[in-house]
């Protein structure tokens, strides 16, 4: 019998509590046009000519002629990486973008600021090509600065940020595992909703191989015993761009002073100690938020029966064609590969308070859910029988199958409704 989740009476209601990125709380709105004034138009008649200079000293630039040259020998390896970013860039973006710019100018603040702004990303390497016109290009750059300054400052209407805090409503998107466990499939993250890893189960039997013997229950158990979630199992899971709101205690204040220390060491280093089964990682950033545990450890058990219900079709000797026919059976659908084949239970989305399985037993196993008036679909499982060899569909108009679900139906006394699909 599966536990009653009370979350899912309003799943809509389901949320996490996390925090924006910096780079996420800025509101300002930027006006693409606006007016200028005489004297900045006065800048500008002088700050052109300057530009049109530039643009010459852009494009004449000759990457074999320097490239022969005894001082570009000398170079260190970042300068030679540096000036080959230049050109590579200069030939893939900068003729055709400028020449665009420059062909169909409308002085709107917005063209101003890109035209501005292609010309100041490219002065630094300049520097570097034409030392003669060191002086003059970055007092140039200088002009460009103030400029850009003035346009962004004039064109900007300042807004306050957003909050620091971001509520997350989860999407109605539930299953119950086979081992009883709360799955939500998140924002569409393929790591998340399972997609690469069936992806990879699919690719490893048709090529013959077996499909590897994944558990994350050890994890699991790590989990709900220490009674938080660090930021890599969410990151690894949700993919979303927020950070968790972390209470300092002593424990996490240790582990920050861990994490600044193993960082100190270098990235190779770091990457060498945190691979390393001896040691255990610092999770400076954790949350203990019940749901957010519920997430993390659904999507865990949900991939560990993913992977479970594929091995048994590693000693297969026709592991291409099963896969082949099950992608057939269910139009190649992973829901419908849940559900009928790992064994999943799919919580309706457009139906209210309804579970989708192919579970014969499911009349008993969802027995407090049809209490409180939940509706049960049951599904034709698609089984893998070992000594046959063979995938087939289960047959409800079978005599043996016909008479269990009748003998299901006539015990049972929920309120909610049982459709048997056939």
């Amino acid at each position: 019998m599966y536990k009653y989740f009370s979350e899912l009476e309003e799943s809509s209601n389901f949320k996490t509590y996390l925090l924006r990125e910096p780079f996420d709380k800025n509101q300002d709105c930027s006006i693409r046009e606006i007016p200028f004034s005489i004297d900045f138009l006065k800048q500008l008649e002088t700050l052109f000519p300057k530009l049109n200079k530039i643009d010459k000293l852009i494009v004449s630039i000759n990457n074999k002629l320097i490239s022969n040259t005894f001082e570009y020998n000398l170079l260190s390896h970042e300068s030679l990486l540096s000036n080959g970013h230049f050109f590579q860039d200069r030939d893939e973006n900068y003729y055709q973008s400028h020449y665009d710019l420059k062909e169909n100018l409308e002085l709107t603040s917005w063209n101003l600021q890109c035209l501005l702004n292609e010309i100041f990303h490219y002065i630094p390497y300049l520097v570097d090509f034409y030392p003669n016109y060191k002086d003059f290009l970055l007092n140039t750059q200088k002009e460009i600065k103030e400029v850009l300054a003035t346009v962004k400052a004039k064109s900007t209407i300042k807004m306050p940020p957003k909050s620091d805090g971001k509520a997350i409503a989860w999407p109605k998107a539930w299953y119950i595992t086979p081992s009883g466990y709360l799955y939500n499939t998140g924002f569409g993250h393929k790591r998340g909703n399972l997609i690469y890893s069936l992806n990879y189960i699919f690719d490893c039997l048709k090529q013959n191989k077996e499909v590897p013997n994944i558990n994350y229950y050890k994890q699991i158990n790590s989990i709900l015993k220490r009674g938080y979630i660090t930021y890599n199992e969410f990151r690894n899971y949700s993919h979303l761009m927020y950070k968790l709101p972390t209470i300092i205690t002593p424990e996490v204040e240790h582990d920050r002073e861990r994490y600044k220390n193993m960082l100190e060491r270098g990235i190779e280093e770091y990457e060498k100690l945190i691979n390393s089964s001896k040691v255990e990682c610092p999770n400076p950033e954790r949350s203990y938020q019940k749901n957010l545990i519920t997430l993390i450890s659904g999507h865990l058990a949900a991939e560990s029966s993913l992977y479970s219900s594929f091995n048994r079709i590693n000693e297969s000797y026709h592991k291409k064609e099963i896969i082949e026919k099950l992608q057939n059976l269910t139009a190649n659908d992973i829901r419908d590969v849940f559900v009928r084949f790992c064994g999943f239970h799919k919580i309706e989305s457009i139906v209210d308070h309804t579970i989708t399985t192919s579970s014969l037993n499911g009349i008993t196993e969802f027995s407090e859910y049809l209490k409180k008036g939940w509706n049960l679909h049951i599904v034709p499982k698609i089984i893998y029988d070992k000594y046959t060899d063979k995938l087939s569909q289960m047959d409800f108009n079978s005599y043996f199958v016909n008479k269990h679900l009748d003998n299901e139906l006539a015990k049972y006394e929920g309120n909610g409704k049982i459709l048997i699909k056939n």
